[in-house]
């Protein structure tokens, strides 16, 4: 497929450049698609769109995760995908929840999905919900409510822990102790693989299933990534592409591959 953007694509399995068509045709065979981007930022939008509508020209079925739906939102994504409500009613619906993204930037994508009949699942936990355990901490009754595991939140691996420690470190909160932030993250890393566990175990997804966050959730194979391996009876093939600002230098082993903006 030749996109209608030129994109700034590295793999760094090799070390090198790579062009859009070459690095589509490499996503194919992989059940998983991880897309760590900065948010809402117009050329990364064109990057998932002509992910996605060239796996769709290539004959699949791409499904498609948003973190910027929490899971109490799903109902809106599947009313408007299916021409029941309009996009200014699913846009007031989904401004009274507590997410806070312009749902506008992302409409094309949703459009895509509805247009060619794809799935979206709303991954996130709500907001509020990760900002209260950033202040105060994990509270049982919440947990239960979302069937997520406080073993599970608490048990990150210590790469994990000293990766998002790092980044509390670069931007400490008076409010927020470490230990809080660390937990704040985690929730949603774990609400997120849950998530999407539960709809590949289901069997009603069609793959690969494109995964689309800030990029904190998925860098290294840290966060969803590994829970997700973890929560899977059977093995998962991924990609992991994760978004750098021009004047970043990627780390090894941050992603298989990188795009520059």
């Amino acid at each position: 497929m030749e996109s209608a953007m030129t994109y700034n694509i590295l793999d760094t399995r090799e070390n090198i450049p790579i062009d859009f068509g070459m690095f589509l045709s490499t996503l194919t065979d992989k059940d998983i698609i991880y897309i760590g981007e900065f948010h809402q930022v117009p050329e990364i939008l064109s990057f998932q769109i002509d992910i996605i509508s060239g796996l769709v020209l290539k004959g699949f079925k791409p499904s498609i995760g948003l973190e910027m739906f929490n899971v109490l939102q799903q109902k809106i994504i599947d009313y408007y995908i299916a021409g029941v409500i309009p996009f200014e009613q699913m846009q007031g619906l989904y401004e009274m929840g507590p997410e806070g993204f312009d749902v506008t930037h992302y409409i094309s994508l949703i459009d895509i999905a509805s247009r060619n009949r794809l799935k979206i699942i709303a991954l996130n936990i709500p907001r509020n919900v990760a900002s209260a355990v950033a202040r105060h901490g994990l509270n049982r009754h919440e947990l239960k409510a979302f069937s997520i595991d406080e073993e599970e939140i608490r048990g990150c691996s210590k790469k994990y822990r000293e990766t998002i420690a790092g980044v509390y470190k670069k931007h400490p909160h008076e409010d927020i102790t470490e230990e809080n932030f660390i937990l704040a993250q985690s929730i949603k890393d774990e609400m997120m693989a849950e998530t999407i566990a539960y709809h590949m175990t289901a069997g009603a997804l069609g793959l690969p299933l494109i995964v689309i966050t800030g990029r904190g959730h998925i860098e290294y194979g840290l966060g969803i990534p590994e829970r997700v391996k973890e929560k899977l009876s059977r093995s998962v093939s991924d990609t992991i592409i994760a978004v750098l600002y021009e004047d970043e230098r990627p780390d090894e082993g941050m992603a298989d591959y990188i795009l520059r903006i």
